[in-house]
């Protein structure tokens, strides 16, 4: 699910490129207010860095050893393994979705 929106929100960006201003909203605060502008190619920054993410969980999540998550106390190591590769997909999902939120909050705020 997140790489598929990941791939929506990169051709969403490209399709609508050249309607996006040159200075953009970058972070707001509290109160949803912009507290600070940057440039228009920093609308990218979050997608590729949910994409870094989502590769780099992909890869830890692959193979079962890299998961170093003693969460339960079974005898079971092949159940423990399933559930830690499960807690970490749900992790890098959960990641990507709020970075993809937080770009279309910047995208709607702009266009």
């Amino acid at each position: 699910v997140s790489l598929i929106l990941l791939i929506i929100i990169f051709a969403y960006i490209m399709i609508r490129w050249s309607d996006i201003p040159n200075s953009i909203p970058m972070t707001f605060d509290s109160n949803g207010h912009v507290s600070h502008w940057g440039e228009k190619k920093g609308i990218l920054a979050l997608p590729l860095l949910g994409l870094l993410i989502w590769f780099v969980f992909s890869f830890i999540e692959k193979d079962p050893h890299n998961i170093n998550l003693p969460l339960y106390r079974s005898d079971d190591k092949t159940k423990e393994l399933k559930y830690n590769r499960i807690l970490v997909n749900a992790i890098k999902n959960g990641i990507v979705i709020c970075f993809v939120i937080a770009n279309w909050r910047i995208i709607f705020s702009i266009l």
